[in-house]
């Protein structure tokens, strides 16, 4: 057996790092495999969000949500049902055409989840990024702020500003926002401060470079990742949170079709014409697995993520 030369050893395993290195290693077998399911599992989630906004563009195709076609009860008064001639989904339990509604509603849906995650990540990043670099009483006075948020119970602060703000879109949009901010505000806080303490960060503010440059150069860029992922997982819970609101009367009110409320009236008419509840369920159901796939796609992505999923093997 032949000896190592003094002072030489042996080479690292691949994907091994070297002591002391903050720099990953080769891309294993299992890493590349683990980001070509993420990279699948994105573009099938970016491919379901195409089709859903596609779907709710060409709602205006569909007819009007707010017809009532009595020639397309029966005679004892029920709707028609799935397949029904002009109806290919069928009617309500007034003789609106679903399809029309189910695609106005959908469009709503998105709208709001849309419009109010972007609000609600942007303002929660900027507090937690603010908060986690200045730091001293401009971090207790924000992050204060934000465990009060956190602190009050998501329904019932709902229902409650809902009736302050009003019910409509822009309603709607408030109030989802003001209940998801601060979730994301206490997760980039919690980042901001990681990178803060990082050496190069405290070198470039040594070396003169301004606390507005150094945020925006040497932290913003680092917490794309995060951004991505709390976006993607926040426009689950704003649907779910939108839709439910809606259903329990303090969002989007009849007639205008909205899928929460259109589960509401589902609901009500289950017994005899269930495609009334599951036509709007299905499609809330996939809009959330859209940002769900959208999310945990990212996650796989991440050379850096070691978290396992409900979709691994």
């Amino acid at each position: 057996m032949s000896a190592l030369p003094i002072g030489t050893q042996p080479p690292a395993p691949t994907g091994a790092r070297a002591p002391g290195s903050n720099t990953p290693g080769p891309v294993t077998g299992t890493a590349r495999s683990a980001r070509a399911r993420g990279s699948r599992l994105w573009l099938a989630g970016l491919c379901l969000l195409g089709v859903l906004c596609l779907l709710a563009l060409l709602a205006p195709l569909a007819g009007s949500p707010y017809t009532i076609h009595t020639d397309s009860l029966t005679a004892h008064g029920l709707p028609s049902g799935v397949g029904a001639p002009g109806h290919p989904l069928g009617t309500d339990a007034i003789g609106r055409d679903m399809l029309a509604r189910s695609l106005y509603g959908l469009r709503a849906t998105l709208i709001i989840a849309l419009v109010a995650n972007v609000t609600s990540v942007g303002l929660g990043a900027l507090v937690g990024l603010v908060a986690g670099f200045y730091r001293g009483w401009i971090e207790q006075c924000l992050m204060r702020l934000v465990d009060v948020f956190l602190s009050i119970p998501t329904v019932l602060s709902g229902l409650a500003l809902a009736s302050i703000v009003g019910r409509g879109t822009a309603g709607i949009i408030i109030v989802v926002t003001a209940l998801y901010w601060a979730w994301t505000a206490r997760l980039v806080h919690g980042e901001t401060v990681r990178l803060r303490n990082r050496g190069y960060v405290e070198a470039a503010l040594a070396h003169g470079v301004s606390r507005h440059t150094a945020l925006r150069r040497h932290v913003l860029p680092h917490l794309s990742t995060i951004l991505l992922n709390v976006a993607a997982l926040n426009g689950a819970a704003v649907v779910v949170v939108g839709a439910g609101l809606s259903y329990l009367g303090a969002g989007i009110q009849p007639p205008t079709p909205e899928l929460g409320n259109m589960l509401a009236d589902g609901t009500d008419s289950m017994t005899y014409s269930p495609h009334t509840l599951f036509v709007p369920l299905v499609l809330v159901i996939a809009t959330v697995l859209t940002f769900v796939l959208i999310a945990e796609g990212l996650n796989r992505r991440n050379p850096l993520s070691e978290r396992r999923s409900w979709l691994d093997a």
